[in-house]
């Protein structure tokens, strides 16, 4: 018999669930109030930090049963998650709940999952809707995310927030960064095809493709998007002056920076790229910086146990 990954058994209840959480995240006590709020049922926990193929453990699991997956943390948990789910034949696919953990959570907020444990925990037996996943694929394996994919230089914000900056600023942390930053804006020329509509040589300081509404801990940056219209967000913004970048950030706390001439918006089902130089994303918080990059909705890839709404 092969070996199993840390923490599965035999799943041979009815709707058994198995619930991913990670020992390293420092919030063994919140996990404490989670495996309280969710009661006796039959959920096995397994640990990431002692699970070394997650992909390899979710697909033993739905073969010995598993009907939904919980994952229980912040938006890099979900991340690993939605790339193992996605690595699971689709008529086979689990549903997935989430269970936010952390300061962040941008894709649970999007969905209308309270930050409340009990409250978020008491989802997990709410019927599952169907939600968009983004693939994004360049010259190796793709990749999958649930909220969004940030390019150009909001990839040095995210690297300037450092630990230290983190613990001081919380929720503003990427504002903070985002001063580091302003002085210096890097510029990408780009290609880019939006579905059917080019861009050529365009030059730009940033590019967010956007399934969820919110980034960088519940920044509203994609007001339009919704995870269930088969489509996602590009937003590209626009090289200029400092005073156009604050201009912009400006016009995004009031609610309308879509409307700026900084910006270009659209909704699509696919985006191709290339940029000079290269414009690494973050996904979730996982960087990707292969290049030419491709983006594709997959519609309703997962099903969710959500607020509805969304």
């Amino acid at each position: 018999m092969p070996n199993r990954p840390v923490g599965l058994s035999r799943l041979n209840e009815v709707n058994c669930k198995t619930v991913f959480w990670n020992s390293g995240s420092g919030r063994s006590a919140e996990v404490g109030q989670v495996r309280q709020a969710m009661g006796s049922q039959s959920n096995h926990w397994i640990d990431l930090a002692e699970t070394s193929d997650l992909s390899a453990a979710v697909k033993e699991a739905v073969a010995n049963g598993c009907e939904s997956v919980v994952a229980v943390g912040g938006d890099g948990t979900v991340n690993a998650i939605v790339n193992a789910l996605m690595a699971v034949d689709a008529h086979a696919r689990p549903t997935l709940a989430i269970i936010p953990l952390g300061t962040a959570n941008d894709f649970a907020g999007t969905l209308n999952i309270p930050d409340d444990i009990a409250e978020a925990a008491s989802l997990v037996d709410h019927p599952a809707c169907p939600v968009d996943i983004v693939r994004i694929s360049g010259t190796g394996a793709p990749r999958y995310y649930a909220n969004m994919a940030a390019g150009g230089n909001c990839v040095r914000v995210s690297e300037a927030m450092t630990d230290e900056v983190k613990a001081r600023w919380g929720s503003l942390s990427y504002i903070r960064g985002a001063v580091d930053v302003l002085p210096d804006m890097h510029t990408f020329r780009i290609d880019a095809t939006c579905d059917d509509e080019k861009f050529t040589s365009l030059d730009c300081w940033a590019v967010l493709v956007a399934n969820g509404k919110t980034n960088a801990g519940r920044i509203e940056v994609a007001p339009l998007a919704s995870p269930t219209d088969g489509l996602f967000d590009v937003i590209i913004i626009r090289d200029g002056t400092v005073g156009d970048m604050v201009e912009i950030v400006t016009k995004n706390l009031m609610g309308d920076f879509l409307d700026s001439e900084q910006i270009i918006f659209r909704q699509v089902r696919s985006l191709q790229l290339q940029s000079s130089p290269t414009m690494r994303f973050t996904l979730d918080g996982e960087v990707f910086d292969d290049q030419p990059v491709q983006f594709d909705v997959v519609a309703g890839a997962i099903r969710i146990h959500c607020m509805v709404g969304i």
